[in-house]
């Protein structure tokens, strides 16, 4: 699998072997691009409102256990493809595809760079709405997104000045990571399974 080019890249870490410390060292930040959006079918319920390709700059930190302990955090430009869609009873549904990156070579690591990012900035890109509180995100069951199982994910937030309840599901695809929030009324089903994607 081709993952995105890392110009200059460094790992900074931090690592203890046999008495031995490796300093962390400057690198470029990786520079990468989602491939394919993830979007709803025109023949589903909700219109499309905001299309956009926005670039998020995000710090990216890994740490592995083990012999070797190690820290690395990697400073990241991804540009993502948001696509945020409204039902005729007001229900939000955003979709953000996102580049995944190898922030680490060895062992190989891979991360989806919005977990990286806080999530009121997140749900403020699939809603494209003012967020000013996200709560602590709380499993609540499962949904499926594009073909795969996955856990759902609930939290409240005050979008546009209302306090709303959310949904979120992430998912890889392909060389992407795809991130579905959902605020809609109680008698409304995210429209999660209905997502596609030409990649």
């Amino acid at each position: 699998m081709t993952l995105p080019t890392r110009r200059g890249f460094v790992v900074g870490c931090v690592a203890t072997l046999a008495g031995c410390s490796v300093l962390p060292e400057e690198s470029e930040p990786i520079e990468a691009n989602a491939t394919a959006p993830a979007v709803l079918p025109e023949s589903s319920d909700y219109s499309l409102v905001i299309e956009d390709s926005p670039t998020i700059e995000m710090t990216v930190t890994v740490d592995l256990s083990g012999d070797v302990q190690l820290t690395s955090r990697q400073d990241v430009i991804a540009t993502v493809f948001q696509r945020v869609y409204e039902s005729a009873g007001g229900a939000l549904f955003g979709l953000l595809t996102a580049p995944a990156v190898r922030v680490v070579d060895q062992p190989e690591v891979v991360r989806d760079p919005l977990t990286a990012v806080d999530s009121v900035r997140v749900v403020s890109l699939a809603m494209d709405a003012d967020v000013d509180t996200v709560s602590e995100w709380r499993e609540n069951g499962s949904a499926t997104l594009l073909g795969t199982e996955t856990t759902l994910m609930t939290a409240t937030a005050t979008v546009d000045g209302s306090e709303r309840d959310i949904a979120r599901v992430r998912v890889r695809a392909g060389e992407d990571s795809v991130t579905a929030i959902a605020a809609a009324p109680d008698d409304t089903v995210p429209p999660f399974g209905a997502v596609t994607r030409n990649a």
